[in-house]
């Protein structure tokens, strides 16, 4: 995601926070994955920089693809989380370096922090779809271009469920959202069977 990315630790790869050694951390990412992390280290007394481009924890959509969950931000309200924890919004990470047994991590204003531990990356995951991706076209965003039946537009008949599923500006990231999107498929195959699905267009209206 930026230069030096390498050299910073996926927090899926975290088996145990309490096990990390260091008290304070550096993460990159303050969507859910960030402030889960920031809340655990917090939990063991760990000081942390929480870094993100935006302001996920003040949005106030209700929508979880853009703003954090309720869940995530009762977890905030914590008293250890608000005394270990600082947030930093606005914060593009342009670039990370090791320098004399310390990381540098260097924003886009200017400004650069330093930590003996290894920061902690938490801007996402990369999806199964890329184990498909030559048969879809792509959206300039990087996501596959799909047509408004989540059906590839350059092979008939394959479609794309799970996480991956973008229509326009619309995110399908949360379960509860691309499993309603199942319906949509499905009834793009039955109408192509000849089968009545008309009672299946209401999940596309929701």
């Amino acid at each position: 995601t930026f230069q030096g990315s390498e050299l910073c630790r996926h927090t899926a790869t975290v088996g145990s926070y309490e096990e990390l050694e260091g008290d304070s951390f550096v993460i990159i990412g303050g969507y859910e994955s960030g402030v889960d992390a920031a809340y655990n280290l917090s939990y063991f007394d760990k000081k942390v920089r929480l870094f993100d481009e935006g302001c996920p924890w003040e949005d106030e959509s209700p929508d979880p693809s853009i703003a954090l969950s309720t869940y995530s931000i009762e977890r905030m309200r914590e008293g250890w989380f608000e005394k270990f924890v600082e947030l930093c919004p606005n914060a593009h990470v342009t670039h990370v370096a090791q320098k004399d047994g310390q990381y540098e991590v260097a924003l886009q204003d200017g400004r650069t922090f330093h930590t003996e531990t290894q920061p902690l990356l938490a801007t996402g995951f990369v999806g199964s779809q890329k184990l498909v991706e030559d048969l879809f076209e792509q959206r300039p965003d990087g996501f596959p271009l799909l047509t408004p039946n989540d059906e590839s537009t350059i092979v008939p008949g394959l479609f794309l469920c799970g996480p991956a599923v973008r229509q326009e500006d619309f995110v399908f990231c949360f379960i509860y959202k691309y499993r309603q999107r199942f319906a949509v498929v499905a009834k793009a195959i039955a109408t192509s069977l000849g089968l009545p699905a008309e009672q299946l267009e209401q999940y596309r209206n929701w």
